[in-house]
């Protein structure tokens, strides 16, 4: 027999070469793009109402933490080179080591700063990490402009320090509005290619994609979409119309609010960040051809207040959606589907209510395997839990939606069945134990038939009994069912 060579390789997944590596590149275009988009929207010499930059960087320490940071210096290395127009040391020995030493300042604080949210809010959108995100973003932005700023003073490419001193408020609160209004759009177009590429998507990304109410579909996002920009485009013809009412005029940008958080509760996290992003763009593109005169903090401080406002919004679904989870698991067994023993005894308390109140019978079956130990022992507790979810699904095809079945626990079940009489339920209860022997569990490669013994009785509700006491008795006939033999139905006398 030849010796056995070495195992073969494990095929690689696609793309876990080439996805990292284009991810990176990703993240370095986006960048370019972005500030490219700021040098348009200047309205004077290192002045841009915001600085979208600021948000592809927190993006992607959001997305991909620290291995973030490589494209991040390419790209401010790569723009430095247009920052340095008429500065008085322009020269490539300069602009190489200023651009990296800004893209270093730049990233490790916004970088810095979405690790400190991730760390302390983790990921989900709650009020806990939207709050420290409009705590976080403003300290990452003020530190990327402070040391930024003293990197360009020291290459030269500003001229003097109280020049700088002059800038950090601009570049702050332009900074800050790029990392608030653009940077969740970012991270979620960082995450969409890390899927594309065949990456595993950053636990962000997941998180906040799962926060999605019932979407209404395209046509209508793209009319909620344009509702968000159309006050930035009546602020525009305002000022236009009338200059001299130019401040007042610019306030009608606030009145977005109203369609992004239309956007916000009905078609979850990811869609809002698109409008926010968009409403934020169109805003900034007025800023710039208007010029900024002194509307131009209201626009600022509009896109910030906007952002933040659709953000918390986004928590509003997402709570929902903890809560129904949360109710799920307190009514729902989760291996088998059936209620848990606390709705059951909410359930039953209403429905023996409603029947002494209308005067209508109310029925209890209880049941469970037999011998599901020797199942459990002999063919393992996988198995024993395949029985038990095809216990309950067999259950359920017999019951009406009105009916409840619930598992207290173990391998016992109970069925409430609300204007049924104790005939109805001895029969409900064959049907029951026939549908079970009828056909064998299987689960890989082993079979077993399995029975059921079950206890009836109907809750007498004229005589004020309670649900406990009609599952007490309930429960002494399935034993007498067990004792008698198994595989077959016992109906618990009425009470003395």
């Amino acid at each position: 027999m030849p010796p056995a060579g070495p195992e073969p390789e494990a095929p690689r997944r696609a793309g876990s070469r080439a996805g990292p590596l284009a991810l990176h590149g990703g993240v370095t275009l986006l960048w370019l793009l972005a500030w490219y988009v700021a040098r348009v929207q200047e309205y004077a010499p290192h002045a841009s109402l915001w600085f979208p930059p600021a948000g592809v960087t927190f993006a992607a320490g959001l997305v991909l933490g620290w291995r973030g940071l490589p494209g991040v210096l390419l790209a401010a290395t790569l723009a430095t080179l247009t920052l340095a127009d008429g500065a008085p040391a322009a020269s490539p020995g300069t602009l190489l080591p200023a651009g990296l030493a800004f893209g270093l300042a730049h990233g490790l604080s916004y970088i810095a700063g979405a690790r400190l949210l991730l760390h302390l809010g983790r990921v989900r959108p709650t009020p806990r990490f939207v709050s420290l995100l409009l705590v976080i973003a403003p300290l990452a932005a003020l530190l990327a402009s402070v040391s930024g700023l003293m990197v360009l003073v020291a290459f030269g490419l500003i001229e003097s320090l109280a020049l700088a001193g002059d800038l950090v408020v601009p570049f702050w609160i332009g900074d800050l509005v790029g990392a608030v209004a653009v940077g969740p759009f970012c991270a979620l177009l960082l995450g969409a290619a890390q899927s594309r590429l065949g990456l595993e998507p950053a636990e962000l990304f997941t998180a906040h994609r799962q926060v999605v109410p019932a979407a209404s579909g395209r046509g209508p996002l793209a009319l909620k979409l344009g509702l968000c920009v159309l006050p930035a485009m009546g602020a525009a013809a305002l000022v236009r119309l009338w200059p001299e009412q130019a401040y007042p005029a610019s306030f009608l940008v606030f009145f977005g609010i109203v369609p992004l958080m239309w956007v916000a509760h009905t078609e979850g996290a990811l869609r809002t960040y698109v409008a926010t992003a968009a409403l934020s763009t169109a805003i900034a593109g007025l800023g710039s051809l208007l010029g900024p005169g002194q509307h131009g903090l209201t626009f600022q401080f509009a896109m910030i207040i906007l952002a933040g406002s659709a953000y918390f919004g986004i928590t509003v679904p997402a709570l929902y959606a903890d809560n129904r989870a949360l109710r799920l698991r307190l009514t729902t067994d989760s291996l088998t589907g059936a209620a848990t023993r606390a709705f059951l005894l909410e359930t039953a308390e209403r429905e023996v209510e409603r029947a002494r109140r209308f005067g209508t019978p109310v029925s209890l079956v209880v049941f469970d395997l037999d011998h599901f130990k020797r199942v459990n022992d002999e063919l393992g507790h996988a198995f024993g839990d395949a029985a038990l979810v095809e216990l309950a699904r067999r259950t359920r095809g017999e019951l009406r939606a009105s009916d409840l079945l619930a598992r207290p626990g173990g391998e016992e079940f109970v069925a409430l069945l609300p204007m049924t009489g104790l005939a109805a339920a001895v029969e409900i209860a064959g049907r029951l134990a026939g549908v079970l022997r009828s056909v064998p569990v299987s689960r890989s490669g082993d079979q077993r038939t399995v029975t059921a013994s079950f206890g009836v009785t109907e809750i007498e509700v004229a005589r004020q009994e309670s649900f406990e006491a009609a599952f007490e008795r309930a429960d002494r006939a399935l034993y007498e069912a067990k004792a008698a033999g198994r595989d077959r139905v016992r109906v618990a006398p009425a009470p003395d």
